[in-house]
């Protein structure tokens, strides 16, 4: 009798626990589900949506194709540019740096060894690649680089350089007063960091990765400029 009353306490024991564990099981798998907060998606701009062409060039055969070309500076105020007369690039007389925007009409694809002291931001190599172009209103021709040769190797720098379309066509949205900025490198209030990136051209520096919240200098061919943005709109533009 002893031993059944052990039995059945021991049993009771058991199915106490049993049902405890199933309490517990039923309640979590029926608690509320709680939704973690998502930070919002970034809508999509139109300027997101357009995408500069690409030509992918990489060796001197396709960068010929651009002979005969119009191009537009993509990477404004970089590119330093020099007189080119009688098959040679002139060094020694530099013409100034490229602004954004401006249209090129290629006339040739050219290499010709750099000095070895010239400041260029394409490596020297054995000898650079240059695009020979005249610019509106200009009959002369001018030469800046687009790449570089060294021994079997080349690069070419071209996608990053050039807009292959005219960048009023893909942009054509923009207000006309933005373009009339954009065109006379002047930046506005209202202006939006590509907007103003495409004024001022790209050497450019901040403190924060925050783009559209931000403070930006820019140097636009020694004219230094300072913008800050909100929510993507300059709030502040200063000429330093």
């Amino acid at each position: 009798m002893k031993n059944l009353k052990i039995i059945g306490a021991v049993t009771l024991l058991l199915l106490a626990v049993l049902g405890l564990r199933v309490y517990f099981i039923w309640r979590e798998r029926n608690a509320p589900i709680v939704q973690k907060q998502q930070a919002p998606e970034r809508k999509l701009t139109a300027d997101d949506v357009v995408l500069p062409r690409k030509l992918y060039i990489d060796d001197l055969k396709s960068a010929k194709a651009l002979d005969g070309k119009t191009v537009w500076v993509q990477s404004g105020f970089t590119l330093d540019y020099y007189p080119y007369a009688a098959h040679h690039v002139e060094f020694a007389h530099k013409e100034g740096v490229l602004p954004s925007v401006a249209p090129l009409q290629i006339q040739d694809i050219i290499t010709e060894k750099a000095p070895a002291n010239l400041a260029t931001r394409v490596p020297l190599g054995d000898k650079q690649v240059f695009a020979v172009f005249t610019l509106p209103n200009d009959s002369k021709d001018y030469a800046t680089a687009i790449g570089y040769v060294q021994g079997d190797d080349s690069k070419y720098y071209c996608d990053d350089i050039f807009y292959y379309d005219d960048p009023h066509v893909m942009y054509k949205f923009w207000p006309a007063d933005v373009w009339q900025a954009v065109d006379h490198h002047q930046p506005k209030p209202g202006m939006n960091e590509l907007q103003t990136a495409m004024a001022l051209g790209m050497i450019q520096q901040s403190e924060s990765s925050d783009i559209g919240n931000r403070t930006v200098h820019y140097d636009a061919g020694g004219k230094k400029w300072a913008v800050t943005f909100q929510n993507d709109k300059a709030t502040t533009v200063t000429q330093e």
